[in-house]
């Protein structure tokens, strides 16, 4: 698997991007955005899904193994990253 390298840029005060930093890196590990709401949902091949729950910035995480995490929307972008990454490789 490649290196996953993740940049986020601050927005402007008063610019709203929703989790877009958090789509942006998921794309990047291979996560593929939903066909009817691709800014909105992503899955990933494992059966993970990851979702932006509404406007302010809260989302959820379903994973393969049928447990559901929530995240505030205060949440740190690298910790939902890397909680998505990991619900997509199961523990030996």
């Amino acid at each position: 698997m490649p290196d996953l390298h993740l940049i986020i840029s601050q927005p402007e005060p008063g610019d709203w991007h929703g989790r877009l930093d958090v789509l942006e890196a998921l794309e990047g590990a291979g996560w593929v955005g939903d066909d009817e709401m691709p800014l909105s949902i992503l899955r990933h091949p494992s059966g993970a899904v990851w979702a932006v729950a509404n406007e302010s910035d809260d989302s959820g995480l379903g994973c393969p193994n049928g447990s559901v995490i929530e995240f505030p929307g205060s949440t740190p972008t690298v910790v939902i990253v890397a909680a998505c990454l990991a619900a997509t490789h199961p523990t030996p």
